[in-house]
């Protein structure tokens, strides 16, 4: 067999295939077709009538817990006075719903409220008795899931309606709600399913009545059980245990209305309800599903032939494996996990490859010339923001040259090209002078932008004497329009420079640092609220402490002790505060510095991953101008 050409090989492989399929095609029909003579005809009328009360039952199941629903939630809606509102969405979003009904116990101007639905699906609202439709009879003990009235007839309408108890939020009963279901629907429900071309199939209550009917005036008016022969078989004892059992009943009848031939009859139970449906089908129209079976017979020769079809699929690609392998590897490397057309051949597929190919590299290409171009201006926008933070920033020292009752030094090492740090100071006015510093949530660009924002509010709210006032309104003024939710940490204080008194705020920032004689290392422990951007309209209190000559006063930013080494240790508070009382001695910019090369040798070669700032001041006496 292997020394035959592949034709052969192909050949004998499809033959025998057929063979086998045939053969089985055959047997699973004949067995197949046996068993639907033997079932069909009990299982015709369970299908007929299982659409129609599962359909039925749905719609009573959720109207009924629609209607419980609506009545929790009908006190908070009532409250706001929302309840016309609420109740037209309720009708809008439920097609089985036809109204609502509201009766309360204690309210003489709204007592009664009907929202309605005309046949244009339009909504009427009543607010009188007469279209009031709750039933009085409900009684909440005996109904706690509420009730279910018998069908009836209200302005040429046949209805059913559901009852519920309304309680307010204390629990007390305060009225009932019912919601109606329009039975016109039954009867479209039973065309829609109509099966047979000779068969009559009805809806009707535990008691026989007719829920539908060809005759119109046999709906409600007359009972299966009352009914002349010519519908139901004379022996009709076994049918009437349909009173007191709600379960299935079928068997076979001989009514003059098929002229006394074999009919099947099948009653079916509706879930939720006692009412049934009732299908009659005459037995030759069973034997149509001979012709089902002849479908089924071509179904499963169809899917024989496809069964062919992918053993010879199969073949060709065991056959042709090394082709395939090289053709998938190649599709993959071009589209990825994208699926071309499957009608082509291993040598057109190469071909679309190698074309996708040269496109991908086209468009590779002219990304990389992109990149080049947008990484460009991105680096020329960087340096440009840097430029700017730096000359928004103080950096010149001394900073005050003609008073020499005060040194100051501060610095900013941003993690990346620019940062979210800020300190700035200034004098208010000859006598004061304030320094502050924060920390925006975040790095780069936007806690750069943020940081800006907060910079240039403080310069503009500088204009009383106050740090807690000054904290009050950039508070206020960063809150609006905060759409990032950024938020700044932030210390600023008033020092007066003729008796060193420092009037000072804290909103959440890094407690500062003071040193005093023979290198005292204390902290500033107070914080006067939440840090700014957060809440707008908040108030902050703040404190004041006396500098005396010599005093050093340190601000940091939580880069300084949150710097870690290469074991993730932290820099911390305790190693800070030992180097600031070590070099509590230097001037204010060797202070800084020192503090500076201490976080650079304890970092090594771990990469800074947070902002840094330090600001060292120190108040040398009382005020004496230069002249």
């Amino acid at each position: 067999m292997n020394n035959r050409s592949l034709a052969f090989q192909l050949g004998i492989y499809i033959l025998t295939t057929i063979t086998i399929v045939i053969s089985v095609v055959i047997f699973l029909n004949y067995n197949f077709s046996k068993g639907v003579l033997i079932q069909k005809i009990e299982e015709s009328a369970t299908l007929q009538s299982g659409h129609i009360t599962n359909r039925i039952g749905r719609s009573v199941y959720s109207t009924q817990e629609v209607t419980r629903n609506v009545a929790m939630q009908l006190s908070y809606y009532a409250e706001h006075g929302d309840t016309e509102y609420f109740l037209t969405q309720v009708l809008k979003n439920n097609i089985d719903i036809s109204g609502f009904h509201i009766e309360l116990l204690e309210n003489d101007e709204n007592k009664y409220l009907s929202v309605i639905k005309t046949k244009n699906d339009d909504l009427q609202i009543y607010r009188d008795a007469e279209h009031c439709l709750t039933n009085t009879q409900f009684d909440i003990e005996s109904n706690p899931s509420g009730l279910w009235s018998d069908p009836f007839y209200n302005s040429h309408q046949l209805l059913i309606t559901n009852t519920q108890a309304i309680r307010n939020e204390k629990g007390e009963f305060v009225g009932l709600i019912s919601s109606q279901i329009n039975l016109d629907f039954l009867s479209t429900l039973l065309i829609n399913n109509d099966q047979y071309e000779d068969r009559s199939v009805y809806i009707v209550e535990a008691d026989g009545t007719f829920l539908t009917h060809s005759e119109a005036d046999w709906v409600m008016n007359q009972s299966i059980f009352e009914a002349d022969s010519h519908i139901f078989p004379e022996n009709s004892v076994e049918l009437e245990s349909l009173r007191d059992v709600h379960e299935s009943i079928s068997g076979f009848a001989y009514p003059k209305i098929y002229n006394y031939k074999k009919t099947w009859i099948h009653f079916s139970p509706i879930a939720y309800t006692k009412w049934f449906v009732v299908i009659l089908i005459p037995s030759k129209e069973l034997f149509k599903d001979l012709h089902v079976i002849l479908r089924e017979v071509i179904v499963v020769s169809f899917i024989g032939l496809l069964l062919i079809l992918v053993i010879i699929t199969l073949i060709f690609r065991k056959k042709l494996s090394p082709l395939s392998n090289v053709v998938k590897s190649i599709q993959y490397f071009s589209f990825g996990d994208k699926r071309k057309s499957s009608n082509k051949n291993e040598v057109e597929l190469l071909a679309d490859s190698l074309l996708e190919l040269q496109e991908q590299y086209s468009l590779r290409l002219q990304e990389q010339n992109q990149n080049r171009k947008d990484r460009r201006k991105y680096e020329k926008d960087l340096k440009s923001a840097k430029e700017i933070q730096t000359a928004i920033i103080p950096n010149e020292y001394p900073p005050f040259p003609n008073n020499p009752e005060i040194e100051l030094f501060a610095t900013l090492k941003p993690a990346e090209s620019i940062g979210g740090d800020l300190y700035d100071y200034f004098l208010i006015d000859s006598n004061h002078l304030l320094f502050t510093m924060g920390d925006v949530s975040g790095k780069g660009i936007p806690a750069a932008l943020f940081m800006a924002v907060a910079h240039t509010l403080i310069k503009s709210k500088a204009t009383i004497l106050s740090a807690k006032h000054i904290v009050e309104q950039v508070n206020n003024e960063l809150s609006h329009q905060n759409y990032n939710q950024h938020f700044l940490t932030l210390f600023l204080g008033i020092l007066d420079l003729e008796n060193g008194v420092l009037s000072y705020c804290n909103a959440a920032h890094n407690y500062p640092f003071i040193v005093r004689e023979r290198k005292d290392v204390q902290l500033l422990e107070k914080t006067h609220g939440l840090p700014l951007g957060v809440y707008s309209n908040k108030s902050y209190p703040g404190d004041s402490i006396v500098l005396r000559e010599g005093d050093t006063l340190v601000l940091y930013t939580d880069g300084v002790t949150d710097c870690n080494d290469a074991n993730d240790n932290f820099y911390g508070m305790d190693r800070l505060s030992e180097n600031i009382g070590n070099m509590s001695d230097l001037p204010a910019s060797e202070l800084v510095d020192g503090l500076l090369d201490s976080l650079k040798m304890f970092r090594g070669k771990t990469r800074q991953v947070d902002d840094i700032s330090i600001m060292a001041l120190r108040y040398k006496g009382r005020k004496q101008r230069t002249s």
